[in-house]
């Protein structure tokens, strides 16, 4: 290494001063790969961590913004549920809901000829009841009687309404209605044990 710097020494000033320039460019440029080099890919690996982690909390700020509305609006299609609920009846409220049915026909001065519930029509996640049913009376018990069952908290559809016989009885006009009135509930069961259990109903009153 002496050697090497006394035979520089011995150059002639421009080229001892381009010698070291070349030394000076080979310290910066080994400094920048063994050090610098380094650096810079862990700077940029960083950087891409730091983005990801600031792209992760802007939606994590979203989600607990919008906590609240998330709530609420849970309440809400439970809500929905239970009014869905009300309108279809389960199993265990079907007896009560035809037997308010019948005592509708009461309510409205009208005698029951007949109240047939038939077998359960499955469709889907609910089954319809139809119950056969022939009533008498005047005219207007007859349509007070379609209104109340109109507003009945649960589903109830008349069908094939007929209207026939008139006769007088005591100074006034009877008719006999005969018509469909058909149910619905929650299917809770197979559809083939519903069915059996449906299989099982038999008329009420038939007169």
């Amino acid at each position: 290494m002496d050697n090497l710097i006394a035979r520089i020494a011995k150059f002639p000033l421009p080229q001892r001063i381009a010698v070291m320039v070349l030394v000076l460019l080979l310290l910066l440029v080994g400094t920048y790969f063994l050090a610098v080099e380094p650096l810079d890919v862990k700077i940029v690996q960083h950087d891409s961590q730091i983005a990801r982690l600031d792209t992760e909390l802007v939606k994590k700020k979203a989600i607990a913004r919008d906590l609240t509305r998330y709530r609420v609006e849970v309440e809400r299609l439970k809500q929905r549920l239970n009014e869905a609920l009300t309108l279809l009846p389960n199993e265990a409220e079907i007896p009560e809901l035809l037997q308010k049915l019948a005592s509708l026909v009461q309510q409205s001065d009208l005698v029951m000829k007949q109240f047939e519930p038939q077998a359960e029509q499955v469709a889907g996640f609910y089954a319809k009841i139809p119950v056969k049913m022939a009533i008498a009376g005047n005219y207007h018990s007859i349509a007070v009687f379609y209104d109340k069952v109109a507003k009945l908290a649960r589903i109830v559809n008349v069908t094939d309404i007929k209207l026939r016989s008139p006769k007088v009885e005591n100074k006034r006009i009877v008719l006999a209605a005969e018509f469909v009135a058909t149910t619905f509930k929650f299917v809770e069961t197979a559809p083939a044990a519903a069915a059996a259990a449906a299989g099982g109903v038999k008329p009420i009153i038939q007169k």
